[in-house]
């Protein structure tokens, strides 16, 4: 039939601008966001279905166990179901989730991981003697992740230099480089991430008042790229895709009063800041879904004499709103060493929490899922005025989230196992250090199942294996 109205070439130019817009539509980068669940499986466990959490997932997104794709349901932007296998879990095991997100764009969620771990629940966190690394100066900071890629967690710390160490898989580590020996300041944070698409893992951590970035080789070694941003003093940066892009951004807590955004131009370079200056004092900053949207939020920490925690909830195009501050407590001020706000999840919900270390006391705010907390619950650590920095995990393998505590004087490190709940039993103390805390950070360093844990000393970092 003809077209009497010659609609043909209309037609057929929509068609061809939706199939060109639908071709250069490009995924983000996703991101897991708090702990798995379940978080802990016991050995020779059947076959199971994992819930992944984060920001940024996409409809044909994989979760892998250990960089092997699992059968994969996708729930929304922040929740994905993955097919866990028998042969998965049949014994110990430390098993590492990671989400790839389809091309264009996408790619996979190098900047975060989950942790499965398979192990029969223990009644208590018993370490080993630790091994000790960096012993040149004190730690300011720490990260662990794969940075050469054969499935073992390695190290970087930072103290008057930066020092790259290569897990050996048993809880021991080797030399691999010393990335940079003459640091203006000791970084106070690091993170990683791919941020110029070649796959492999790379660094940012603060220096004084710029961000600076090194790009990984795959072996351990790191190649300086260059410095971003213009800050009064940089506490903490943290990763994440907040445009959506498929290129990862930074967020920066600079003490000058702002909060700092980074977009990524995926080269392992990043663009002008965009900075948000209504808060006082920032000094600590985290990142996750907050309201359900899929899309990444910011938690920020502002040190003022009453102590206030911010949401900034993201408009997915690397802009946020106004804050939502949450007053913390009157007189409450924060340390200046390690990390004092994190997410997780305490109540097994798959709703973010947040946990905040103010000197002697940890507040924890439970998630609603909309932007919103319940009341701040508080949690005495008996620090004596130390606590310098805590870290959430699973770290008696029974499924449920604990939070430890690391404090200078007395050089100790005590645990709030988690009741799964919200709710914590009673601080029990597990070991006295060397030296001056002033840093933890877990992960599973010999891949048995148990979550093992650094102090950052004023010696060195001290590596502790449980039994």
């Amino acid at each position: 039939m003809k077209d009497p109205y010659n609609f043909t070439p209309l037609i057929a130019a929509i068609v061809s601008c939706l199939l060109l817009t639908a071709a250069s539509a490009t995924n983000p980068v996703p991101s897991i966001v708090g702990p798995v669940i379940p978080q802990a499986v016991v050995p020779g466990s059947r076959a199971f279905v994992l819930h992944v959490y984060g920001a940024g997932f996409v409809s044909g997104a994989v979760v892998n166990w250990n960089s092997k794709p699992r059968t994969t349901a996708f729930v929304s932007a922040r929740e994905l179901q993955a097919q866990i296998l028998a042969s998965d879990v049949a014994a110990p095991t430390a098993g590492y989730i990671s989400v790839t997100n389809p091309s264009p764009g996408g790619g996979k969620s190098s900047s975060s991981y989950g942790l499965v771990e398979v192990h029969s629940p223990t009644s208590a966190v018993v370490p080993n003697p630790p091994k000790a690394y960096d012993v040149r100066t004190p730690i300011w900071s720490t990260v662990t992740a794969d940075f050469n890629g054969d499935g073992i967690l390695d190290l970087v710390s930072g103290s008057s230099g930066l020092l790259s160490l290569l897990g050996n898989g048993n809880g021991t580590f080797r030399f691999a480089a010393l990335v940079d020996k003459n640091l203006t300041t000791p970084p106070l944070g690091m993170a990683f991430g791919d941020f110029n698409g070649d796959g492999l893992l790379d660094l940012a951590f603060t220096q004084d008042s710029g961000v600076a970035v090194l790009e990984g080789n795959g072996k351990g070694g790191f190649r300086t790229v260059g410095s971003f941003g213009n800050f009064t003093f940089v506490h903490r940066v943290v990763v994440g895709d907040f445009n959506g892009d498929g290129k990862l951004d930074l967020a920066v807590a600079d003490s000058g009063g702002k909060v700092s955004i980074l977009l990524g131009n995926g080269d392992g370079t990043f663009g002008a800041q965009t900075d948000y200056t209504s808060l006082d004092y920032p000094f600590d900053i985290a990142i996750a879904d907050f309201n359900g949207d899929g899309i990444l939020d910011l938690a920020v920490l502002s040190n003022t004499n009453q102590g206030a925690v911010s949401i900034f909830l993201g408009n997915g195009d690397g802009t946020f709103g106004s804050p939502n501050t949450i007053t913390l407590g009157s007189g409450v001020g924060f340390n200046s060493f390690g990390i004092t706000v994190l997410v997780s999840d305490f109540n097994n919900d798959g709703k973010s929490d947040l946990a905040i270390l103010q000197n002697d006391k940890i507040a924890v705010l439970l998630g609603n899922g909309d932007g919103t907390f319940h009341a701040v619950v508080y949690h005495n650590t008996n620090g004596g005025g130390n606590a310098m920095s805590f870290t959430a995990g699973d770290f008696n393998s029974d499924g449920k989230t604990d939070l430890a505590i690391s404090v200078e004087n007395g050089h100790k490190l005590s645990v709030f196992l988690g009741n799964g709940n919200g709710t914590f039993k009673r601080l029990t103390s597990v070991l006295t250090g060397p030296g001056s805390s002033t840093g933890i950070v877990p992960g599973d360093f010999n891949s048995d199942g148990l979550l093992d844990f650094i102090l950052q000393e004023d010696t060195g970092d001290y590596v502790y294996t449980q039994q």
